[in-house]
């Protein structure tokens, strides 16, 4: 199987995963009730979005965390949601493509999973912010640790 090499590559990868993700029981219902998302409309934006993540191409100029937060508010989004559209998203990347870019995007993915899911729920971004080298205020160095 070929890596993930063009702007086609990166088509091919949004659209077969969207596919997958609408048809989804658990985030599909999202993308199509809550959202109303134009899947035509979309594939764009975030081929943009993944061609910067994976190319440094510079051509995604939204806001990806306020679009979570506005989604989030109108259906709370779970660890299972963000589970759920990773495991497609590796799925789908692992089953057209292989080399350095595809494993770049399964782990961005699993960054960037894990990073909105902690600010949609009100948590720092980083997953190292709980790190701490002394309890903070009110609490043990047991619970801290």
């Amino acid at each position: 199987m070929a890596d993930i090499a063009n702007r086609g590559d990166i088509l091919n990868l949004v659209n077969t995963f969207y596919t997958r993700a609408f048809a989804d029981s658990l985030i599909g219902p999202i993308f199509t009730e809550v959202v109303h998302m134009d899947l035509v409309r979309h594939m764009p934006i975030m081929a943009d979005f993944w061609q910067t993540v994976l190319f440094k191409a510079g051509l995604y100029h939204r806001n990806a965390l306020k679009i979570h937060f506005d989604i989030h508010a109108l259906e709370p989004l779970t660890l299972d949601h963000f589970n759920r559209w990773l495991q497609l998203w590796t799925n789908t990347v692992d089953a057209l493509f292989s080399g350095e870019k595809a494993e770049m995007a399964k782990v961005q993915a699993h960054l960037i999973a894990g990073s909105l899911h902690r600010r949609v729920t009100g948590r720092p971004a980083s997953q190292y912010s709980t790190i701490s080298m002394r309890p903070q205020e009110g609490q043990t160095s047991r619970e801290n640790g």
